[in-house]
């Protein structure tokens, strides 16, 4: 049991823990509530369509998600989006690229962005890991010996020497309020740390066009003006033309964290007739009328602010239950920032 660490979340905070723990001779036990992994690293496949409904890119270049993609992880699928992101304003006019993001680069992966999470997960070595979908932990034990892990019935549904939490920090925030921990004071400091990051919901519309639609000089448009309902339209075809069949058009309309979180619990179709019509508006009829539609919902898109690593994990205390994932991070949920976090867990769990 002191060997084996169990990983709650396997999005990439979790796969990055996995990785270095097994690295260094450690066995891990990945337990994911959905049925699938990479958390916010997500794609759809809709009447022939990849999409990516979750994270659009990967700016990995300086951190050590970039050096994992590009030189420790196959690169076959890996493709590189040559075109800019745009800026939108109300009339539906464009205006010309940032010049600071110029030098930015952006990848995708060919077959979708679920790419990534798999291939971190079968570079493991075989032996050292252990994937279960579809379980949900509903609170920690802490004993003499390690942590206990129970469902959310109360029954214990296994027994590790170390925990890393990778939920978004309100889930996290919850998971240790209900636990049992040696440190009740120090565990309430960290629940008031994590309960000071926000999230951002987002609902996000997956449009299908059988014919194709004028598409800009760009990759994505981003609204200028960030009160506006649609916040963002990305063009999945752009990415590779081999992603949309027969030459239509797959569209991502994300809507803004305010509507989003007002119409949350809206019906599908209300979602769509919002965003058919902020299409309609700016961009002309032959928008808004795709040929299928699909809605996705994000309650915890993206964290607005962070809490500090050391704050949430004190250096000074001997720790079985170490805390990582994007909200104990810069940049507001960035994909190689919540890789990162997860190393940073592994390392702290490993000093």
């Amino acid at each position: 049991m002191q060997q084996t660490v169990a990983i709650i979340g396997a999005g990439m905070a979790g796969l990055a823990a996995a990785r270095r723990l097994t690295a260094a001779g450690r066995r891990v036990v990945l337990f994911e509530k959905s049925r699938g992994i990479g958390g916010r690293v997500a794609t759809r496949r809709v009447e022939g369509c990849v999409l990516d409904h979750g994270a659009q890119t990967l700016k990995p270049d300086g951190f050590a998600l970039g050096e994992a993609m590009q030189r420790e992880l196959p690169t076959e699928d890996l493709v590189e989006i040559s075109l800019p992101i745009l800026t939108y304003v109300n009339d539906g006019s464009l205006l010309p690229p940032e010049a600071k993001y110029a030098g930015e680069r952006k990848f995708a992966y060919r077959n979708g962005m679920t790419t990534l999470p798999k291939l971190l997960l079968q570079a493991l070595p075989p032996e050292q890991w252990e994937l279960r979908l579809e379980r949900r932990v509903g609170a920690l034990e802490e004993t003499d010996d390690g942590v206990l892990l129970r469902d959310e019935q109360g029954q214990e549904i296994g027994a590790f020497g170390a925990i890393v939490l990778t939920p978004p920090a309100p889930q996290t925030a919850a998971l240790l309020a209900a636990s049992l921990m040696r440190d009740e004071a120090g565990t309430r400091k960290r629940v008031d740390a994590l309960n000071t990051v926000p999230y951002s919901a987002c609902l996000t519309v997956l449009l299908g066009y059988a014919a194709p639609v004028p598409a800009p000089p760009a990759y994505a448009l981003l609204a200028a003006d960030r009160s506006r309902p649609l916040l963002w339209l990305a063009f999945e075809q752009t990415k590779c033309p081999e992603r949309v069949p027969n030459g239509g058009a797959a569209l991502i309309a994300q809507l803004g964290p305010e509507v989003s979180h007002e119409r949350y619990a809206a019906p599908d179709a209300e979602v769509l007739a919002l965003t058919l019509g902020e299409l309609r508006h700016l961009f002309g009829e032959v928008y808004a009328q795709p040929d299928w539609w699909q809605v996705k919902r994000w309650r915890y898109s993206q964290p607005r602010g962070f809490a500090e690593f050391e704050a949430v994990n004190p250096l000074e205390s001997d720790l079985r239950v170490v805390v990582c994932g994007d909200g104990l991070r810069p940049d507001n949920g960035r994909v190689h920032q919540a890789y990162a976090s997860g190393l940073e867990a592994a390392e702290r769990l490993l000093r």
